[in-house]
């Protein structure tokens, strides 16, 4: 069998169409490192390796990235070459263009870079200082997907910085309703104090005398004066209670654990076995105190509603520049996370008060297998006075 002829040609032609691979597969390659670094880059960083990873597609010794905001003020943020070139570079950024182009200066490309909307907030503008032949297709190509990735990463890093901002201003506006309701709650329970509560004690005083100089009274009288007696004690204990859940008095005079105690009676008043686990007196700052004791309140007000429970077990306990609370029960519990209801609400505002400290707070509960609430949060020692 013959050999066929050798064809120098197809040979050239082969070699040819391998190195054109072989050149693809290393821009390919290029370009996903690329990707892959810019991940760990800040911004100021990840816009220059782009600009001279462009630079270097295209074979071009100048480049700069110019971007602009919402009110059109343009920034220059990065800049690859001579100062004295780049003044150049930036007189042909103010004429608008779309898509990565060679314009009538064969030595230079300018590639828009655009949001997710597809409005542009930047260009990418590359030259050389002496005139080269035009870039090719592919060239153009990789450039455009290159711009891409720095477009994508950088519009992330805007939406991040957008998301904290608002985070913050969120947290802000949750901490200022939170303070502007305990100053409220202050003020409505002292007035409720010098007002109504002084009102219902003087009617049960003055219904006390009036009963003890009251000659005898046939044995329906009697029972029906004796009923209204219980009904006045009953709404200065009432009105007591409720100056209590506004602002208790034995948090600002004794502390957290005096006054967490205090609430724990309302489940002893109820036939619930109430037990300490463990418990800390020592005061904390007042914006700790009150965030863990509203916690506490939160739950021991959803025990005694919804919980069905018999035992609840109390744990304070301050340690390693953290104070932290848990309490727990042995009732019915509820599927975790719960339905949207008004307990879910009340677990986002224990959840916020915790955030808000820079702690954390987590519920755990299954149904029939009780409930448990934990909040930890970051203390600061008192200074000597407060």
């Amino acid at each position: 069998m013959s050999t066929p002829p050798h064809d120098p040609a197809s040979a050239l032609a082969l070699r040819s169409h391998y190195r054109q691979s072989q050149s693809r597969a290393a821009r390919l390659r290029l370009l996903v490192d690329t990707g892959q670094q810019l991940l760990q880059l800040p911004p100021a960083e990840m816009r220059q390796r782009v600009l001279q990873r462009a630079c270097a597609f295209v074979a071009m010794d100048h480049g700069l990235l110019l971007e602009w905001d919402s009110d059109g003020v343009t920034q220059s943020c990065a800049e690859h070459g001579r100062d004295e070139y780049l003044q150049t570079l930036r007189a042909r950024a103010a004429t608008p263009a779309d898509g990565p182009q060679a314009p009538a200066h064969p030595e230079a490309v300018r590639v828009l870079l655009h949001r997710a909307d597809g409005s542009a907030f930047g260009v990418l503008l590359l030259a050389n200082s002496v005139p080269i032949s035009a870039p090719d297709s592919e060239d153009l190509e990789s450039l455009q997907l290159l711009t891409t990735l720095l477009a994508a990463h950088l519009e992330n890093q805007r939406l991040a910085t957008d998301l904290k901002a608002r985070e913050r201003s969120m947290s802000e506006l949750v901490q200022r309703l939170f303070s502007a309701q305990e100053d409220e709650r202050k003020r409505v329970a002292y007035d409720l104090h010098d007002g109504l509560a002084q009102s219902l004690a003087g009617l049960h005083q003055r219904l006390q005398g009036f009963a003890g100089r009251c000659p005898p009274l046939p044995a329906a009288l009697q029972a029906e004066l004796q009923g209204i007696l219980q009904l006045a004690q009953g709404c200065v204990g009432e009105g007591r209670q409720l100056i209590g859940g506004l602002r208790p008095h034995v948090l600002d005079d004794f502390g957290l654990l005096r006054a967490i105690d205090r609430e724990a009676d309302r489940l002893r008043d109820a036939g619930l076995t109430a037990h300490w686990q463990q418990r800390d007196p020592q005061r904390l700052p007042a914006a700790v105190e009150i965030a863990l004791f509203r916690i506490a309140q939160e739950a021991i007000n959803n025990t005694l509603k919804h919980a069905r429970a018999s035992r609840v077990q109390l744990s304070l306990t301050i340690a390693d520049g953290h104070a932290q609370l848990d309490i727990s029960d042995n009732g019915c519990g509820f599927p975790n996370p719960p339905a949207a209801n008004a307990e879910q609400l009340g677990q986002l505002a224990m959840r916020e008060r915790a955030h808000l400290l820079g702690g954390h707070f987590s519920c755990h509960s299954r149904p029939g297998g009780g409930t448990r609430i934990e909040a930890r949060v970051p203390v600061l020692p008192l200074e000597p006075g407060q």
